[in-house]
């Protein structure tokens, strides 16, 4: 394993820990006394902290240490567990987050300042519960400034060259001699020369010490400890007993800057809290100088992040049944693969059936070990869910409303690229339910309703797709509000009908928002709209359903997998076309007297008393030497949720399964375009979105 591969597997397991540590920190918010879950917490934390050392990792172990310390006393039973606690442990999570974060991503960097800030409260949380505690040995500072008659005060430094351990000596035995005639106030190890796992030898030695004794013995008598390793190593030796008559006190040499000036009475401890939290980042500081604007900010960061998402590397756990059965259907294939060739080899008269059948085996085996593969790819969809809890929690108490998250069909399988690109459209939308959906508690009970919110996320298979609801309790949306808005802005005219659904699919336009007052998480008409674009993406369609004082669910339909898909091949001049199956209604050769042309809509189709739209795909792209005439070539009828279309093609090829591959590494994104596959000429077919055509062709 290279250095590069344990830290990528470093990155994956601490992930899963910090998700795994958030559900746990969570429900022990409302099982507080349940000792499970606090150790569950703490082993998870102390098996981080072990991750990050043994990977060279120093800062996060560092920082990792401190927040087991807390953890450790809550352990103990010295700290209660309360907002305050579960609130500092979410808040280091967080920050272990990113700074796991920053190690695969050069863009994202955690401040020391930050790092410094959660530190200090948790060394204030930890000080509050043991100031009171009496000490037996004293302070540091204390011990420095009692001296006795004859005492004096040493600092003594060591730089061991690394060949120490060739001559037997140990740096902890020269320790141990220092004790036998002074006081060891402090020893300081110094393990920045600490190479990391790879390049580590255990046979050198890395460190330096830096020892702090106080002592009656004269220089002469220390000296004599190290006579036998100050040819090849430094030592020195300095009295610094002068440094305590001028009441310089050493011990604040490792303290930070705020420590002082609180155990002084100069500040609080919360001044110093509030100063080092106020940090602000890039798009907050060019925002407030007017150099871009908050939309724009959004934008950009929405799009960087789903572009990490694409190029980042992943992993799945797999079950081993899976990978036996995957075994046993390659194991077939090469069986009949075989088979297929000693037939070719030795072909006679009527070896042209056995052949078809043997290919017709080799097809089906292929289709096993698609399956199979599917199966692999194929991950639960509830620790996605389950990471919506937190959001749900700090967004309710920002905006002081009770919501309860309830989540249904955590077991339901997607594949794990689908699960990956849907977290942040689910995000939006449930942002968008704390924000406007659920009332405060008081309006709540005003309106004869519980105050208590509920939000709830749910997923189910449905005709070979997957289902994803969210759905809230709360207002609901207004239809008036919507339209007026939408009229206001110029996104549809004002004698145009609409559906109640067309009305709902307003708020999917760009810049639409039908809230009076903007919060940090919603209300400036961004967001949808990207939300709906990313669904479309997936080859999915998102519906809405509300009634007002009731609530609003959003019904979201996704394909099981991105990798193959069922497809009919269509013909459009010398270009060929696949069509996701799953979005065909029929096809049709309309007769003259079927198509219409309306004011403001175009062409239309009569099929069987409905006028449905009607689309040129040669127009759509441009294409040249197509069939125009519908009546000499196909019509493709398409549905896309409640909207459907007509789409004119030159003939049908014939249905087949595509394997979808991915544009966006050569070209920019195409309207209309989900992907491309290689078809078995070896010509390439260009896969068509639906439901951006359909939109494309109504626009």
């Amino acid at each position: 394993m290279t250095e590069g591969d344990l830290l990528n597997t470093f990155i994956e397991e601490a992930k899963e820990l910090l998700d795994k540590m958030v559900v746990d920190l969570l429900e022990l918010e409302a099982k507080p006394g349940d000792m499970d879950l606090i150790n569950n917490i703490f082993r998870g934390m102390h098996t981080l902290k072990g991750s990050a050392s043994l990977t060279g990792l120093n800062d996060i172990a560092n920082f990792v240490h401190h927040s087991e310390d807390l953890l450790d006393q809550v352990r103990r039973g010295c700290i209660t567990v309360n907002d305050k606690v579960i609130n500092l442990l979410l808040t280091c999570t967080d920050l272990i987050g990113e700074m796991v974060e920053a190690l695969g991503n050069d863009d994202v960097q955690v401040k020391n300042e930050k790092v410094e800030s959660i530190i200090w409260e948790i060394k204030k949380l930890l000080k509050d519960q043991t100031e009171h505690t009496p000490s037996e040995e004293g302070s540091l500072g204390d011990n420095l400034h009692n001296f006795g008659t004859g005492e004096r005060c040493y600092r003594i430094k060591l730089d061991f060259n690394p060949n120490l351990f060739e001559t037997g000596t140990d740096p902890l035995m020269l320790v141990r001699e220092l004790r036998e005639f002074s006081d060891i106030l402090m020893v300081a190890v110094n393990y920045t020369r600490v190479p990391d796992l790879y390049n580590l030898d255990p046979e050198l030695c890395y460190l330096t010490l830096t020892i702090l004794i106080k002592t009656g013995v004269g220089i002469d008598r220390i000296k004599d400890v190290f006579i036998f390793v100050q040819v090849d190593n430094k030592v020195e030796i300095e009295d610094i007993t002068e440094n305590f008559s001028d009441n310089i006190d050493i011990s604040l040499s490792d303290k930070k800057t705020g420590e002082i000036l609180v155990e002084r009475g100069i500040v609080e401890e919360e001044d110093i809290t509030q100063a080092l939290a106020r940090q602000k980042k890039i798009g907050e500081i060019l925002t407030e100088e007017g150099k871009v604007s908050r939309e724009q900010v959004q934008r950009v960061v929405y799009d960087q992040h789903k572009s990490r998402a694409v190029k980042e590397k992943s992993t799945i756990k797999v079950d081993t049944h899976k990978l036996e059965s995957l075994m046993n259907s390659m194991a077939e294939l090469v069986i009949a693969q075989a088979k297929v060739r000693e037939l070719v080899i030795h072909r006679t008269d009527r070896s042209e059936n056995e052949i078809m059948t043997a290919l017709n085996s080799v097809d089906k085996r292929i289709r096993n070990l698609q399956e199979d593969i599917m199966k692999v790819r194929m991950v639960p969809i509830g620790n996605t869910f389950l990471r919506f809890k937190r959001l749900v929690r700090d967004l309710s108490r920002e905006q002081g409303k009770e919501i309860n998250l309830e989540i249904r069909g955590k077991e339901t399988e997607l594949d794990k690229i689908v699960i990956e690109r849907i977290y942040d459209p689910l995000k939006h939308m449930i942002r968008n339910s704390v924000d406007h959906g659920i009332e405060p508690p008081e309006e709540r009970e005003a309106l004869g309703k519980n105050r208590v919110g509920t939000i709830s996320l749910n997923s189910y298979h449905q005709e070979g797709n997957i289902i994803i609801e969210v759905a809230d309790d709360g207002r609901g949306l207004d239809k008036e509000k919507i339209l007026d808005k939408a009229i206001n802005r110029g996104v549809v005219d004002e004698d145009q009908e609409l559906t109640e659904q067309g009305i709902y699919r307003l708020i999917f336009e760009p810049g639409l928002s039908t809230s009076e007052e903007v919060t940090e998480t919603s209300g400036r008409g961004v967001g949808m709209d990207v939300v709906r674009n990313n669904i479309e993406q997936l080859r999915g369609t998102i519906n809405i359903f509300s009634n007002p004082g009731e609530g609003t669910r959003f019904k979201i339909k996704l394909p099981l997998t991105l990798a193959i898909i069922d497809g009919m091949n269509v013909k459009v001049g010398d270009e060929q076309f696949i069509i996701p199956l799953n979005s065909i209604v029929e096809f049709i050769r309309p007769l003259p007297e079927h198509i219409k042309t309306v004011n403001g809509k175009g062409e239309v189709v009569k099929v069987r008393d409905e006028y449905i739209t009607l689309s040129r795909l040669y127009k759509l792209f441009n294409l040249k030497g197509s069939k125009t005439d519908p009546t000499e070539g196909i019509l493709v009828i398409l549905q896309d949720e409640n909207r459907k279309l007509c789409l004119l093609v030159d003939e049908i090829v014939g249905q087949q399964q595509a394997v979808v591959k991915s544009m966006e590494d050569n070209y920019t994104f195409i309207d209309g375009i989900a992907g491309a596959t290689i078809m078995g000429d070896g010509r390439v077919a260009m896969i068509l979105d639906v439901s951006t055509i359909i939109r494309m062709a109504v626009n």
